[in-house]
């Protein structure tokens, strides 16, 4: 239904066919894999301006961050074991085999597999994806042995993956052991509340509102030399058309990120205001040529618009930027907002080196031009989207 009759058509596959299309689906995956490896090593992906692969895949072939961190691992992997890659290749073993050979393989126990991959894929080509993961995990025991023999007593392992999906929520998974254990358990268990027979909040809810609470409490309490307290720093872009409204948002000064309206009147209570006025034509007025450093508002003010690193596929935040002139001030430039943009180090440094001219069109577009003629463009991040103003 939806579709027209002849892509619905092509659509129907009987159970042998779509089993085929799997097997070849997997294995151009995996040589996609490897081609992405083989990029990575060459260092094409630097011709962009990519940070790092990651970054390259999330601009140019629009993934999202764990996606992508997916991707690279699977191809380094690959390349580092040439039978897996080959039995990946040919379809003797499926991408679910792939997946349960590197999650049984972490990285001290791949020295080991590096001796015996050879002899145990042919092995676990024979298998389902069942027997497969009991086999890896009989390997896994039996490698840990071997390697904890031969090494001194060491700190019990333990993990922390966090990465923030495409709808802004943070995603992680841990795994901790011993004392981390306890004083985490114990912590959640001290930070967590019950608000009696009104509270309908789950356990896994109360735990998170717990897990909020601790990292609240520790970025406003620890020990700095030049304060016991850190307050949240908030900063205001008043604009005539906000102030009527009563939908408040504000955003984090590092990456951008929208705060709720409640979140933001919850800091508003205890903060340091940064207040930001614009003049009648939405800038501020400038500091011409009679200085260089850009001072610390006119920074802000550029950061605010630009919410980071404003060079294609670079997602860095405010903290890690510089101010360019986007007209150099040694050739002329004045040191205004409108000739202002944000650029991590990094790029900062290419756009001076490949001589990459930057322009700031009318509606805050950044437009990059390389001298051999390629050319990119990038919307800014920092300034939050319109809200439509409430019926009267």
């Amino acid at each position: 239904m939806g579709f027209a009759s002849g892509t619905e058509m092509d659509m129907i596959l009987s159970p042998d066919e779509f089993v085929a299309a799997m097997v070849a689906h997997e294995r151009n995956a995996a040589r996609l894999a490897l081609a992405l490896r083989r990029l990575e090593n060459t260092g094409e992906l630097g011709i962009d301006g990519a940070v790092s692969t990651r970054a390259w895949l999330r601009d140019r072939c629009r993934m999202t961050d764990v996606l992508a961190g997916r991707w690279v691992a699977q191809g380094r992997f690959l390349d580092r074991f040439d039978s897996i890659a080959g039995l990946a290749l040919c379809g003797a073993v499926s991408a679910g085999q792939v997946h349960t050979v590197r999650a049984f393989c972490p990285p001290k126990l791949q020295p080991l597999m590096d001796q015996q991959h050879r002899e145990l894929m042919p092995f676990l080509a024979a298998l389902d994806a069942e027997c497969t993961v009991k086999v890896m995990d009989t390997w896994r025991k039996k490698a840990e042995a071997v390697v904890d023999a031969d090494a001194p007593p060491s700190e019990a392992d333990r993990s922390l993956r966090m990465s923030r999906a495409s709808d802004g929520a943070l995603l992680g998974t841990f795994e901790l052991y011993g004392g981390a254990a306890a004083e985490v358990e114990a912590a959640l268990k001290t930070a967590a509340t019950f608000e009696g027979e009104y509270d309908t909040r789950t356990k896994t809810q109360r735990d998170a509102d717990a897990l909020h609470d601790i990292a609240a409490f520790y970025n406003q309490h620890n020990e700095k030399p030049t304060t016991k307290r850190r307050h949240p720093h908030v900063e205001l872009a008043l604009e005539g058309d906000t102030l009527t409204t009563d939908l408040l948002l504000g955003s984090h000064p590092d990456t951008g990120r929208l705060f709720d309206h409640a979140t933001t009147e919850t800091v508003l209570c205890d903060c340091l205001i940064h207040q930001i006025m614009r003049g009648t034509d939405s800038l501020p007025i400038g500091y011409g040529r009679a200085r260089y450093s850009v001072p610390r508002h006119l920074f802000r003010l550029t950061a605010q618009r630009d919410g980071g690193c404003r060079f294609p596929g670079c997602d860095r935040p405010v903290s890690y930027c510089d101010a360019h002139h986007l007209f150099h001030w040694r050739k002329g430039g004045p040191t205004n907002h409108d000739n202002l943009g944000m650029l991590c180090n990094r790029h900062h440094h290419i756009v001076h080196r490949e001589r990459v001219h930057v322009k700031l069109l009318p509606d805050a577009t950044m437009h990059f031009t390389w001298p051999d003629g390629r050319h990119r463009e990038t919307r800014p991040r920092g300034k939050p989207p319109g809200i439509p103003r409430p019926p009267v």
